[in-house]
């Protein structure tokens, strides 16, 4: 626009471009920067939402988690002896003893030693026959089978319940061991050798197989059930391993002859950290709230939403909801250590509730998260019904969703409002400028016109003298 009208008052001196410039941005002063002022403040109100949001989220997550009983299914767990116990979540606080009469075993049974590994076993075709845990195994063989072909056999046949090697005892004394792969009185393997026929001796060779001799068959070890005391009653398993004594606890026995003392407790520690971040989360967010909110004149500080009617709101909700007792419950934040002082900053003494933990741990799990009374009502829990409330404004949908989205809209509709004015703005001193432009030339014309009629009464004069 500047260039269009650089020459604007040569004619007249008057009507120059700087009167224009003068006056458009008087005009922008008192149309457009009360828009991009207002513009500004939106974006400062974007900003301070998405902080905002932030916290409110940051306080659900901590509202959901002690409202969720899973919160306390989590243990810890004691022992004194060599027995190892494990809990999983949901296991009740117990404690108990263990006493290890025997371990249970697996069924060994270690065959002749050869002296060679590839050498045929065999002086005929025949079927080694092994028995276990009511299933029998046929290994067959032939005058071709080998130590090792026959352990691979045993192998490929039965090698679900039964493992085969072959140890080397001593130099050049190769022996077949087999061995249950479980443990328990039931996994015994009974061990027979026939011919390929129905009712004959086995052909194999009589240092591998030979029940009579020591070194020809041995059992080295029988399979037996783990004998073990609970609370003193004598309790039996095919297996070291159980987890079926108490539900969520798993037990390793060790050592025979152990004495183990088991204490189960609550894991207080994760309960006390959730708690002590709920406060740190609810101080952040009601300081933030605050700053935003404020009007202090005397020290010349105003939030941002200041005035606000939906923040000063969700201000006051979020007081008022941490102080209530929700009608469905007789306790308070206060009898679990956590106080709002007159300043509405929280604190939390953990050791009131590591207290209420160790003497009560499941009046705090329905304070906290619901359950059912002694009558068989049900209880909605303190932070369920926090949540809820939470819920309301970070949820899909929810309220500071709503407040989003009507400060985008004002953005938006900001953004129209000074395209128009400035559009209009605009159009008016493109007008202006084209009339200065006409005015221009005809101050100019009028002052050819007067200097022409002023040379000749000049002349005139001049000529009289």
């Amino acid at each position: 626009m500047a260039g269009s009208i650089s020459s604007l008052g040569i004619g007249s001196g008057v009507l120059t471009s700087d009167v224009i410039d003068q006056l458009k941005a008087a005009d922008t002063a008192n149309i457009i920067d009360p828009i991009d002022k207002k513009i500004e403040t939106n974006n400062q109100k974007q900003q301070s939402y998405d902080l905002l949001s932030s916290y409110m989220n940051t306080f659900k997550g901590s509202t959901f988690a002690l409202s969720n009983d899973t919160l306390f299914d989590n243990k810890t767990v004691d022992v004194s002896g060599s027995a190892e116990v494990s809990v999983e979540a949901g296991a009740n606080v117990d404690s108990f003893t263990l006493e290890t009469v025997t371990l249970a075993k697996k069924d060994i049974t270690k065959f002749g030693a050869l002296s060679s590994t590839t050498s045929p076993i065999a002086s005929a075709a025949g079927v080694l026959n092994l028995d276990i845990n009511g299933t029998t195994y046929n290994i067959d063989y032939d005058t071709t089978t080998t130590l090792e072909s026959l352990a691979q056999s045993i192998t490929d046949i039965a090698g679900t319940q039964i493992d085969a090697s072959i140890l080397e005892t001593s130099s050049g004394a190769f022996s077949l061991v087999l061995s249950s792969k479980e443990t328990g009185a039931n996994q015994a393997i009974t061990i027979t050798d026939t011919d390929d026929g129905t009712n004959g001796t086995g052909s194999l060779d009589a240092a591998l197989f030979d029940t009579t001799a020591v070194d020809g068959y041995q059992k080295i070890q029988d399979g037996t059930d783990a004998v073990f005391k609970y609370n003193g009653i004598t309790t039996t398993r095919s297996t070291n391993e159980i987890s079926d004594l108490i539900l969520g606890v798993n037990i390793t026995l060790t050592q025979e002859g152990d004495f183990s003392n088991v204490t189960i407790n609550q894991d207080t520690q994760k309960i006390v950290d959730e708690v002590q971040m709920f406060v740190d989360n609810y101080n952040t967010l009601m300081t933030n709230l605050n700053d935003m909110t404020v009007f202090d004149q005397e020290q010349g500080s105003v939030g941002i939403f200041q005035g606000d009617s939906f923040v000063n709101g969700l201000k006051r909700d979020m007081a008022s909801s941490v102080t209530s007792r929700f009608g469905s419950n007789d306790g308070s934040l206060m009898d679990y250590g956590i106080e709002v002082d007159r300043y509405g900053v929280m604190s939390f003494d953990s050791s009131v509730l590591e207290s209420k933990l160790q003497s009560d741990p499941e009046s705090v799990k329905t304070f906290f998260a619901g359950g059912v009374d002694e009558n068989g009502n049900d209880i909605t829990g303190y932070f369920t019904n926090l949540d809820d409330k939470v819920k309301q404004y970070t949820g899909y949908g929810g309220l500071l969703s709503n407040f989003d989205n009507g400060l985008t809209k004002d953005a938006q509709n900001l953004a129209d409002s000074r395209e128009r004015a400035q559009a209009s703005l605009d159009s008016r001193y493109d007008i202006m400028t084209q009339q200065f432009i006409a005015y221009d030339a005809m101050i100019s014309r009028l002052n050819a016109e007067f200097a022409s009629l002023q040379s000749m009464i000049d002349a005139q004069a001049n000529s009289s003298n």
